[in-house]
């Protein structure tokens, strides 16, 4: 019988050590006397150690009974002490929480929020990662990924965030010097900024909405300028270096002040939702709850 074994006829020893009587330990245990007894012996067996003197009058501890409780109780009381400690993780929102977010995203719509966040949640360290990449969710110990794709995983769950809209977005000086495109295709034809991914080395094609309504993929013929970040591509649109497709979230600051504007707003589609991801619910974290919570109820784009 290995030592963990052992361990689960402690309790009955503790407290025949502690109250000096097999009666009093099983009411303290909610089991019967015989039982307490029976777990004394085994543990004196498997030891190879009298515990206690037992008399029909008196039951006191032996000096070897004396010296292990004086070990075994402290003992106890540590490992107590973790499981109270494990099971405060699935309560009590603390320790490190590793997330990853896009980099651009991450920037404007979750940063903001992180200030709030700790002052709610104090015993909570937060592990951000700013990438625009799949992760990995348990290859690479994330707790939480935020975006609209992940490696697929059947023990991986996910709540909506926001929407994600692609819109073609240019310059008003770009619209004016080559005029407003008839199609996406037209647009092409014309000085583009495309992404590319530092995950792939791959330059993203262009999709939109076509007159039938179905989504279609198209790689511009005049890319005049590529990158590996999300957010130069509005900054670069405008510039005037070029037109763009980007998502809404990434170009209405723009917008709105003036330096770009929509074109082709016909061919703009909706992609995959950006969501939380995170493992399965059960036995959840609770500082995984309270990220993913916080985040619902203070999300407003």
């Amino acid at each position: 019988m290995s030592s963990l074994e052992l361990a689960k006829y402690l309790p009955a020893f503790l407290q025949t050590a502690k109250t000096l009587s097999f009666s009093q330990a099983a009411r303290n245990l909610e089991v019967t006397p015989a039982a307490v007894s029976k777990s004394v012996k085994v543990l004196e067996t498997k030891l190879g150690i009298r515990l206690f003197h037992r008399t029909t009058h008196a039951l006191t501890l032996t000096e070897d009974g004396e010296s292990f409780y004086r070990s075994a109780g402290p003992a106890a009381c540590q490992l107590n002490q973790l499981f109270e400690n494990t099971q405060n993780l699935k309560t009590t929102p603390r320790g490190k929480l590793k997330v990853s977010v896009p980099d651009g995203f991450g920037k404007r719509f979750i940063l903001p929020l992180m200030k709030s966040f700790l002052a709610r949640y104090p015993n909570i360290e937060l592990d951000l990662h700013l990438d625009d990449r799949r992760v990995d969710l348990v290859q690479e110990g994330y707790d939480i990924a935020i975006g609209n794709r992940v490696t697929d995983d059947a023990n991986i769950v996910s709540r909506n965030l926001t929407p994600l809209n692609l819109i073609c977005v240019a310059s008003p000086t770009f619209v004016e010097r080559y005029g407003l495109p008839n199609s996406v295709k037209d647009l092409g034809n014309r000085p583009c900024i495309r992404y590319r991914p530092a995950s792939t080395q791959k330059l993203m094609p262009w999709r939109y909405k076509n007159a039938q309504g179905e989504i279609e993929s198209f790689e511009p013929e005049n890319s005049v300028i590529n990158v590996n970040n999300i957010e130069a591509l509005c900054e670069l649109a405008s510039y005037d270096v070029g037109a763009t497709i980007v998502a809404t979230w990434h170009a209405d600051s723009y917008m709105a002040d003036g330096r770009l504007v929509e074109i082709l707003p016909e061919c703009a589609i909706e992609l995959q939702p950006i969501r939380i991801y995170y493992a399965s619910r059960e036995n959840q974290p609770a500082k995984v709850r309270a990220f993913i919570d916080f985040l619902i109820e203070n999300f407003d784009h």
